[in-house]
């Protein structure tokens, strides 16, 4: 601290005196001081027409300024997650890998879209206002809470670089490259190479105190565009909020008759014979299945067929897709009935 201390005295001497800076700079530097201890002794004043040495304001680190650039960070890590995993989707979609399905993909298609609709905007709105008061107070660019969390970013984007390119190479190794996966790498390349791009950029613009540069705003039209075009290709393939709730109702059918098939096998492994009703498993402790239909509130179906061998039944709004449930478990739409045979329990 005494060095700088110093370094500013020096500096504030010498400009007082009319010494041109790039002198007061080559002297410094032949002295042994860091470049960039010089730069920012000199950024100190402002380089005016006037006898005395007029001094810069100082950063001022608000915690406006704080919680603002934590918002903005936040988004931006939470909107370049969900638009990599829209992305996977849809590959996955267009080059299906049956060793590599997702049982889940609407599931996860939802919560990335619901990301992506709140965090991007937030990010676009925290970062007008962080530019507006750039111009207004150019000192804010180069405050410390600014400053950490860019290279925090830098660092998350090197890493998924150096991750990307480290397994790239692996599978190469591995005899795995296959279409989906490079498109995959270059997606990831491609997001965390722009956000690198992007903040390394602006932290270069800050050193020089420069303006906001054409590639920044490219950088925000360009990600604009991208979430854009992944929200409008997810929605493509959910269906509407209606019909969303409709799967829902049917997959909780099929979980009601998958407790049920458990119930009836822990009441044979403890009595040797079926139930007479369904009635009768809720007499049975550790075990309270859901035995009426989540929405009209009438019971299952439940027949005998032999000594173990029984159905369950249900009414359902409409068939299910492929890959959506086990092979067992698919169903048409309206009633559809399940054949079980009565296992010991594990219960």
């Amino acid at each position: 601290m005494a060095a700088d201390e110093e370094l500013t005295r020096f500096v504030r001497e010498a400009l007082g005196k009319g010494l041109r800076r790039a002198k007061v700079e080559e002297v410094l530097l032949l002295a042994g001081w860091e470049e960039a201890q010089v730069r920012n002794a000199l950024a100190a004043y402002a380089d005016l027409d006037f006898p005395l040495p007029v001094p810069r304001p100082k950063p001022y680190l608000s915690p406006q300024e704080v919680f603002l650039c934590l918002v903005l960070f936040t988004a931006l890590y939470l909107s370049a997650f969900h638009l990599g995993s829209l992305v996977f989707r849809f590959i996955e979609a267009a080059l299906p890998d049956p060793a590599d399905m997702d049982p889940h993909v609407r599931e996860t298609l939802r919560w990335s879209v619901s990301y992506l609709i709140i965090a991007f905007p937030l990010f676009l709105y925290v970062a007008r206002i962080l530019a507006r008061n750039d111009a207004r107070a150019p000192a804010a660019q180069v405050s410390p809470v600014r400053k950490w969390l860019t290279y925090l970013t830098l660092f998350l984007a090197a890493g998924a670089l150096v991750g990307d390119a480290t397994a790239l190479v692996y599978n190469l190794l591995s005899g795995e490259l296959t279409p989906p996966f490079l498109l995959k790498v270059l997606a990831v390349a491609a997001i965390a190479g722009g956000i690198f791009g992007h903040y390394l950029g602006e932290l270069r613009r800050d050193e020089q105190k420069g303006p906001l540069a054409p590639a920044s705003h490219r950088f925000l039209w360009v990600s604009s565009g991208a979430v854009v075009l992944a929200l409008g290709g997810s929605f493509l393939q959910l269906d509407a909020p209606a019909q969303e709730r409709v799967r829902r109702l049917d997959n909780r059918r099929v979980e009601d008759l998958r407790h049920l098939a458990g119930a009836v096998d822990l009441y044979w492994s403890r009595r040797g014979t079926l139930p007479g009703t369904l009635e009768a498993l809720t007499e049975e402790q550790g075990f309270a299945p859901q035995a009426a239909d989540p929405t009209t509130g009438q019971p299952y179906e439940y027949h005998v067929l032999g000594a173990r061998a029984y159905e369950l039944c249900a009414e359902f709004e409409r068939p299910s897709e492929e890959g959506e449930l086990a092979g067992f478990w698919s169903h048409g739409a309206g009633r559809h009935c399940f054949q079980f045979e009565a296992k010991k329990s594990a219960r």
